[in-house]
């Protein structure tokens, strides 16, 4: 009897426990808009966002959204799952949808981009470089369907050490299905008739405003049409019509040929069909300089330490080509973690390499110089530096992440010792620009 009461009772213990410490999920949040992290566009852009809410816990679910400009509040919509806004300003722009359950956990996912007053043939954008093409003819077109197709000039063999320049046919293809192109095919220049056109809208009809075409903007890993609103509410507005999720090598001529037809005759009879392009950028996409983490650790709790290489593709000889002297990069890290220590290798064939660094609690900034002098007994390799971390018995974080720090705004920092962003100068002391910098987290526990 006392047996089984004890085992009565022990149940419901164990009931009530479990009731007690119920873990509530927090929803998760998917946020996609006209515009990516980090993009600069032009004012007078309309701009649309679209966002999902999963709560896994089945509890009621909340999602507001709301758009910030240079700190400020212009928009804030509930419960929609879509958002539009006339961009007619410039300033920095923060969208933002925070979801809410019944609980009151919550999940936010942001998207940061700026608008300015750009116009420009080849810019740099969050996306990479970008070539913009444009064509007073474009607003007129009258066909219903207009098709794009595209060119590639590329080196052939003809004989062993002799090649020749050869343009090649494209094809855009949607492997699958989902209605946006991925990937190129090639056709050789001499069989015309297995090329296609990639066709898009004469026109658009959308937020009760009329679009017509008005350019198109290529990316290394994108390409997407612009529209002009020409009749509505947002008459002088942009709105973009992405087509394809795959892009253009740098520094290899591309041309492009549009067919339609422009007051009743074709485009090609005002000589604005047919135009060549290039993301000239001062190395190839393969030979790109570009600066990332790595770690050979995994499963890291607490009571754990880890290391993190500071990674440096091609970065040496882009380095050594632009006479750099100086280098500094800033890394944030989880409040709570601890770093134990800094080690700088030869990063640099020919010079000295000195190497320091100042932390705080959360970020440290590593600097390093190379002068003139005797170089380093241990050959170069592409480790810039490696840090050290250890994890406290008592971590009490839900993120264990370690990452390369860039701060958009320069009045919003607090936590790092040093400027946050990366700086690289040459022997003049001048700032040297073309280094890409991943800001991939590595994250272990989230």
């Amino acid at each position: 009897m006392k047996k089984a009461l004890f085992v009565t009772l022990l149940l419901v213990f164990l009931f009530f426990v479990s009731g007690c410490f119920k873990i509530n999920n927090p929803p998760v949040v998917s946020l996609t808009g006209s515009v990516t992290e980090g993009e600069e566009i032009a004012r007078m852009t309309l701009v649309t966002f679209e966002w999902e809410v999963t709560d896994f816990d089945d509890t009621e679910v909340t999602a507001e959204f709301k758009l910030y400009k240079d700190g400020a509040e212009v928009l804030s919509v509930v419960d929609t799952g879509e958002a539009v806004y006339a961009l007619d300003e410039q300033g920095k722009y923060v969208a933002e949808v925070v979801a809410t359950d019944s609980m009151g956990a919550q999940s936010k996912e942001t998207i940061s981009f700026k608008a300015t007053n750009f116009k420009r043939e080849l810019f740099q954008s969050g996306a990479g470089l970008m070539y913009f093409d444009y064509s007073d003819y474009f607003q007129y077109i009258e066909d219903e369907e207009f098709g794009i197709r595209f060119y590639k000039t590329a080196s052939e063999e003809i004989v062993p050490a002799e090649e020749v320049t050869v343009r090649k046919r494209l094809n855009l293809l949607d492997t699958d299905d989902d209605g946006m192109y991925d990937t190129w095919e090639e056709i050789p220049n001499d069989r015309p008739d297995l090329q296609t056109y990639v066709y898009l809208p004469g026109y658009l009809m959308a937020y009760e405003t009329i679009w017509v075409p008005y350019g198109f903007e290529y990316g290394e890993k994108s390409i997407r049409a612009y529209y002009a609103g020409v009749e509505g509410p947002y008459s002088g507005y942009v709105l973009f019509y992405p087509f394809a999720e795959v892009g253009f090598d740098l520094n290899t001529v591309y041309a492009r040929w549009v067919e339609a037809h422009v007051f009743g005759n074709p485009l090609n009879a005002y000589g604005e069909a047919y135009k060549a392009f290039a993301l000239r950028e001062r190395y190839d996409s393969d030979e790109k300089p570009v600066i990332s983490l790595s770690t050979p650790n995994s499963d890291i709790g607490p009571g754990d330490s880890f290391t993190v290489s500071v990674l440096t593709e091609n970065v040496a000889s882009f380095a050594d080509l632009y006479d750099v002297r100086y280098i500094q990069l800033s890394l944030w890290n989880s409040e709570g973690l601890v770093l134990e220590s800094v080690e700088f290798g030869n990063f640099t064939a020919g010079l000295k390499d000195v190497g320091t660094f100042k932390s705080s609690d959360e970020a440290v900034t590593l600097y390093k110089a190379f002068l003139n002098g005797a170089d380093e007994a241990e050959a170069a390799d592409d480790v810039f530096a490696t840090l050290t971390f250890s994890v406290p018995e008592d971590f009490e974080g839900e993120l264990i992440a370690v990452g390369l720090a860039y701060e958009r705004y320069w009045d919003t920092y607090g936590t790092y010792p040093d400027l946050p962003n990366p700086a690289f100068r040459d022997v003049d002391n001048g700032s040297v620009d073309g280094f890409i910098v991943d800001h991939e987290p590595i994250v272990f526990l989230e």
